[in-house]
């Protein structure tokens, strides 16, 4: 017996043991990536330099005159290699010392983890140092094959970092299947991870890709979670990026305010925390939203903010992107000499940084300018450049669009030949891209044009055999006509196509969001919108279910939706109204009559009764009329009302749940408007507690508990 305890204890020691060296792991992951800078200092400060050997017999000499097992230096050294690797930490010819140290641990790597962690190093360092992508992707994809699914924790998290890493550079190649794989794989290891960091990290990285693709809704769920999860953990840099990456979504939805809210929030906090690299974006973003507004001063002011930032970083890409969007703002701002100066300037560091797929989009737009200011040469030349970095990187679009400029430079610069060869390709690439399965908002000629460019080059070369012998000058002209009619048919069918898709996605995002999100059943922001028409409601009702609000889960999702829908529509036909799903088991009416609160309450435990999983289930009612102030000068917001609602709900849950209760309030005719301003609880408490507010319930009111309104000094500390 007492051997049975003794390896019992021996048991518990040694899990306690194995969790405490796990929890330490997962810390320094966590540090890691919430402030390198800090980690740096604490990693240089652990080891003793300079850590130099030419075996593994001498590392293992050095690991005892540190005070280090030889595993636990083989770590402390990978991690500072790691560290060296990222932007930011204040350390000069940090790439060559984190070659330094990669060298070093070549010569101890004897494991298929050891090798897979200095091929993980290697691939940062190529696309940081070299942007060499496709190498870099090269090296994760045989760090992978090192390794195999496993559940030891190291193993684990090292998957987890190589999984992101490789999102994150298919992502950036516009590889976009291979990068969901991956950033799917990489937030399921989080999950496994048991971190909530982690976790948050993954969400936020999917909303990231979500949010690249278009796809707000499913951005705006990643994000919803993410901070969920970072309300919990005191991360400033954590909080500033979903505050950016929030900035981003808000400014492709064109929310112009919330987007410059949460960009101004980013910047503070990537301040706050010393982070200059992502305060550059977040300037960056500031800027495309004023461009977007086509407030093009303010838009360069904020480039040049972050052009300064990346100067003194030394970040030779991000130099070249705010070269190139400071170049599209003087263009748009009428500046085209400037223009062309700033994307001449960043075409010269693309192509130093090997960036061909920066390279596409700066060219096309070199184009464009030297289109602007009658340099034909220039837009040929460049035309032609981006034609075929466009076609290397399987780019459709782009391909067509420089096509467009080279065709529009050969005819004016008299090629005529050439121009009918480029005009050719134009065509069939436009069948091609007819044929091609794409997105709505993606440019794709319509059949109309395909078959007004076939009839228009077929009138071309026929006048071309009739007319071969003529002058050359009549050739010229014909062929000049021909093209500028062919661009602006192109351009007027551009302009209406794009309009048609912007107008198909604002209805589809509009409809989305008055929506509940899991039901698709109106909602709260379908309340609101009612609240705004002109058809007047004369009360309102809060419903909730004493045992409602875990029907999800109790019934399933289907069972759930089909009941829901069900009850709903039961309750708008019996009370002539309209019903809104807050959450399971809470639901908003509007009602097109006033009820007596009683009769209301009888009705609609009749209406109840009718449904099979909410029959003799209890329900407390909040119910008030519209307009709740007697003066009619005073506006109420829809979301005062949906507030107060809430607070008599949450009054009536207090007198039990032995039976249906309403509670109902009615400002007296004296009442000052501030007792339906924010703290709102506060003030309608108070309102209640000197007689200006009068309480109606079928129970003794004298018992119902009102909510307590708690402000920021009355949070709870822990």
């Amino acid at each position: 017996m007492r051997v049975f305890l003794y390896s019992l204890l021996l048991f518990f020691c040694c899990a306690t043991s194995v969790n405490a060296a796990f929890s330490q792991l997962i810390s320094k992951e966590v540090k890691f990536k919430e402030s390198a800078p800090e980690f740096y200092q604490d990693a240089i400060a652990s080891l003793s330099f300079p850590i130099e050997f030419a075996s593994e017999v001498e590392f293992n000499h050095l690991a005892d005159t540190q005070g280090f097992s030889s595993q636990e230096l083989e770590q402390q050294l990978q991690w500072l290699a790691r560290v060296y690797l990222e932007p930011g930490i204040g350390v000069d010819d940090a790439m060559e010392k984190a070659q330094q140290v990669m060298t070093q641990l070549e010569i101890i790597a004897d494991t298929p983890y050891d090798r897979a962690y200095l091929l993980m190093l290697q691939g940062r360092k190529t696309g940081r140092d070299k942007q060499d992508y496709q190498l870099a992707i090269t090296y994760y994809q045989q760090a992978l094959a090192q390794l195999k699914a496993s559940e030891d924790l190291p193993t684990q998290l090292l998957l987890h970092n190589i999984h992101y890493q490789l999102g994150d550079l298919y992502r950036i190649t516009l590889q976009k299947n291979a990068a969901l794989t991956h950033l799917n794989q990489y937030r399921e290891l989080a999950y496994q991870l048991r971190d909530d960091y982690l976790i948050a990290k993954a969400e936020s990285t999917l909303g990231r890709y979500y949010s690249g693709d278009e796809q707000f809704a499913k951005a705006l769920q990643h994000y919803t979670e993410a901070i969920r999860l970072a309300e919990g953990l005191d991360k400033p840099f954590l909080n500033a990026i979903l505050s950016l990456r929030l900035a981003r979504v808000y400014r492709d939805l064109k929310s112009w305010d919330e987007a410059l809210t949460y960009a101004h929030k980013a910047a503070d906090g990537f301040t706050k925390v010393g982070k200059d690299n992502y305060l550059s974006s977040a300037m960056t973003v500031i800027a495309m939203v004023y461009g977007e507004q086509e407030r093009w001063n303010q838009a360069i002011d904020y480039y040049l903010n972050a052009q300064q930032i990346d100067v003194r970083r030394g970040n030779l890409t991000a130099q070249a992107l705010n070269l190139h969007n400071l170049g599209e703002a003087y263009f748009n701002n009428k500046e085209p000499k400037r223009a062309l100066t700033n994307l001449i300037k960043a075409n010269g560091l693309f192509l130093q940084k090997k960036s061909k797929h920066y390279l596409i989009y700066n060219d096309l737009l070199i184009a464009q300018v030297a289109s602007q200011l009658g340099d034909w040469s220039m837009v040929n030349a460049y035309a032609a450049k981006a034609f075929v970095l466009a076609r290397e990187k399987k780019l459709p679009e782009q391909m067509f669009e420089a096509l467009q400029y080279k065709t529009r430079a050969l005819k004016e610069l008299g090629d005529i030949d050439k121009a009918l060869a480029a005009l050719e390709q134009l065509i069939a690439l436009s069948q091609d891209l007819e044929h091609e399965s794409q997105k709505p908002s993606d440019y794709s000629p319509s059949v109309l044009a395909e078959q007004q460019l076939k009839l228009q080059l077929s009138q071309l070369q026929a006048s071309n055999k009739t007319q071969e012998k003529q002058a050359h000058q009549f050739r010229l002209a014909a062929s000049i006509i021909f093209i500028v009619s062919l661009l602006l048919a192109l351009a007027g069918i551009n302009q209406w196509r794009g309009k048609s898709n912007l107008k198909r996605q604002l209805a589809s995002l509009q409809q989305k969001v008055n929506q509940e999100p899991i039901t698709q059943l109106p909602g709260y922001h379908g309340f609101i919108a009612r609240m705004g028409q002109k058809n007047e409601i004369a009360q309102l009702a809060l419903l909730s279910l004493d045992d409602g609000h875990t029907l999800d889960l109790n019934l399933g999702n289907d069972t759930y939706l089909e009941a829901t829908a069900r009850l709903m529509d039961t309750l708008s036909r019996g009370l002539a109204g309209e019903a809104y799903l807050i959450r399971p088991g809470l639901i908003l009416l509007t009602l097109n009559e006033v009820n007596a609160h009683q009769a209301l309450l009888e009705r609609i435990r009749c209406l109840l009764d009718d449904q099979p999983q909410s029959q003799g289930t209890h329900f407390k009612l909040g119910c008030i009329k519209v307009p709740l102030l007697g003066n009619p000068d005073i506006k109420v917001t829809p979301d005062t009302y949906f507030n107060v609602l809430q607070m008599l709900v949450a009054g009536a849950m207090s007198l039990g749940t032995q039976k249906d209760c309403y509670v109902s309030i009615t400002p007296l005719n004296f009442a000052p408007a501030a007792i339906l301003s924010n703290p709102l609880y506060l003030h309608l408490e108070k309102g209640i507690s000197r007689g200006l507010v009068k309480v109606e319930c079928n129970e003794n009111k004298a018992l119902i508990q009102w909510p307590k309104w708690q402000g920021a000094n009355d949070a709870d500390p822990t």
